[in-house]
């Protein structure tokens, strides 16, 4: 498989994965790497009512901030865009 760098970004409701000038939805529990002071971590995206977050391995959690940007990387299987998204 291959992995994809990228980042993350709200756009108040939800969160998009921008790689390159492709952008992909974001979902409760997507699986990705998230960059922490230099340093990826493997965690899960979470959702609780309208607060987003991420899950590490240690089941340690931090919620995520609207106003931020986050470096991730994942895997290519794992990205879905708008029109991939079934309702």
């Amino acid at each position: 498989m291959m992995r994809r760098t990228g980042i993350m970004v709200s756009d108040i409701h939800d969160w998009r994965i921008w790689i390159g000038q492709q952008d992909y939805e974001a979902y409760e529990g997507m699986c990705l790497e998230i960059r922490i002071m230099n340093r990826y971590y493997q965690a899960y995206l979470g959702k609780d009512q309208f607060e987003w977050f991420v899950t590490f391995e240690r089941d340690s959690t931090f919620n995520l901030r609207v106003f931020e940007v986050y470096k991730v990387r994942i895997e290519t299987s794992d990205l879905i865009t708008e029109n991939d998204v079934s309702f």
